[in-house]
């Protein structure tokens, strides 16, 4: 009950927020441009049939997202205090990234693919946003990224003070993509302990589940395979998770994340949230959605609602999904998935411990 103390009074300071004494001269800090990497998917038309095969000359719906904040020294000093009393050796990058501030209503300026556009940043400092390139601009400016392919970006403030480059991964209609879950699927986070949750995320060098970056390296070159990382994990950790992925030689890929505000007092619960359901569940029908004769790859575990969420997407796209990877604590728990995955062919589910355990050959 101690580490519940800790977190709701640390939680609860963070609402600090709403109050006027450190929303003026107690919070101001260093202006900072996150842009996380996202996908692109080909263009259809809203009459368009969803049986449509796509044409090379199509154009390409591009998604940009990322984070305008504000660094707030006095709010990191003073969360670092408190959960010193729990957790030792606390990253302090990682904690002002979760005590900075939004900018909001912000002018940005996206350019870096031939036409420069403008867009704001929302109530929490968020840039999300959709353009429209044709194929050639696409194919101009196309690098090596992943196994598809990607472009980069560049978004900067009005006064170009601020500029970061960001990345986009294509999707394009046919070939076979893995969308993955971070949190003790490929990253040892234990989101059934609050203790855990805490420790994994604020302090020390984050861990990888033995053999997943070999096992998915394996996969990207047999199946010429691209990358989607779907979870729980907010967005304010996206540089420390690339970090992670790049020490340990995970493909690269986009990132689908979602964002801690104020209003998520309680950040062990942030992980379990049914908005996260929902927005993962609404992530993956946009993949299905917006590829055609593309087939997919889950992987997930079992310490969160991952199951339930892939058993109701296969419902919907039975043919698109070739297998569902779940990871367990040990192989001989499966109770809960037999009963989840009722409605499964056995042959299109498989658990696994760690990386090891995933077969080379997927079909």
């Amino acid at each position: 009950m101690i580490i519940w103390k800790h977190l709701n009074i640390f939680f609860l300071f963070l609402l600090v927020e709403k109050c006027t004494l450190t929303s003026h001269f107690l919070i101001s800090g260093r202006q900072e441009l996150m842009l996380v990497p996202s996908v692109a998917f080909r263009h259809r038309p809203a009459a368009m049939e969803l049986t449509a095969l796509a044409q090379p000359t199509d154009d390409w719906i591009l998604f940009a997202e990322g984070w305008l904040f504000e660094e707030n020294p006095f709010r990191a000093m003073l969360a670092t205090s408190i959960l010193a009393t729990t957790v030792h050796n606390i990253d302090k990058k990682r904690l002002a990234y979760f005590t900075g501030t939004g900018k909001r209503y912000k002018s940005l300026c996206v350019d870096g693919l031939k036409h420069e556009m403008c867009t704001r940043t929302d109530t929490h400092g968020l840039i999300e946003t959709q353009f429209q390139v044709s194929n050639n601009d696409i194919e101009q400016f196309r690098v090596p990224g992943g196994r598809g392919g990607k472009v980069e970006y560049s978004v900067s403030t009005t006064d170009k003070s601020l500029r970061e480059k960001g990345e986009i991964f294509l999707c394009d209609d046919h070939g076979i993509s893995v969308i993955s879950d971070i949190d003790d699927t490929v990253k040892i986070t234990g989101v059934t302990s609050a203790r855990s949750v805490i420790r994994n995320t604020f302090s020390g060098e984050y861990k990888a589940v033995p053999g997943m970056s070999e096992r998915y390296r394996h996969y990207e070159s047999k199946y010429n395979a691209t990358f989607h990382y779907l979870t729980a994990s907010p967005d304010q950790l996206y540089p420390f998770l690339r970090e992670f992925f790049e020490r340990e030689k995970f493909p690269l890929g986009s990132y689908h994340m979602r964002h801690f505000t104020w209003f998520d007092s309680n950040f062990f619960q942030f992980f379990a949230s049914q908005s996260f359901i929902k927005q993962k569940t609404n992530i993956l029908h946009m993949f299905f959605q917006k590829t055609r004769g593309r087939q997919f790859i889950l992987v997930g575990d079992i310490f969160q609602k991952d199951p339930e969420i892939y058993a109701n997407i296969y419902e919907n796209y039975p043919e698109k999904i070739l297998k569902i990877f779940i990871r367990v604590s040990e192989k001989k728990l499966t109770n809960r998935l037999n009963q989840v995955f009722k409605n499964i062919p056995k042959d299109k589910w498989v658990t696994f411990v760690n990386g090891y355990d995933l077969p080379e050959t997927v079909f």
